[in-house]
């Protein structure tokens, strides 16, 4: 099963839990994100992403340029354990890690939540 069909999947699964009032707010959020023109703003596969410092989950210091000289990093951006759709990316992600590194490249997840459950600040 590819990972749009899992998706697919869980959206359709949670649209049978979740109230119609619920999913009227949901869709006008998105509808409210798709109509905001961020998305002409985002990096593209392929962009180099502004520099970054972050501190990893063991307290080591990340530091894009450092990692960028020696390959190219495939970013997913991850919300926190409490997001399913987030979870199932993460789940195709590690799956597909072995031919991610095949390639010469690493994979760097970023996400706010530590793994106390606290927010995480970004240094750009």
């Amino acid at each position: 099963m590819t990972l749009q069909d899992r998706l697919n999947n869980l959206k359709r699964e949670l649209g049978l839990k979740v109230s119609s009032d619920a999913q009227a707010i949901m869709q006008r959020a998105t509808e409210a994100l798709k109509n905001s023109g961020q998305a002409q703003s985002a990096m593209r596969i392929g962009d180099t992403p502004q520099g970054f410092t972050l501190t990893d989950i063991s307290g080591a210091v990340f530091r894009s340029a450092e990692r960028l000289a020696r390959g190219p990093l495939v970013v997913s951006f991850y919300r926190g354990y409490w997001c399913p759709y987030c979870n199932i990316e993460l789940q195709a992600l590690q799956a597909t890690l072995y031919d991610i590194r095949a390639r010469g490249a690493d994979l760097v997840v970023i996400s706010p939540q530590t793994a106390t459950g606290e927010d995480r600040k970004i240094e750009m």
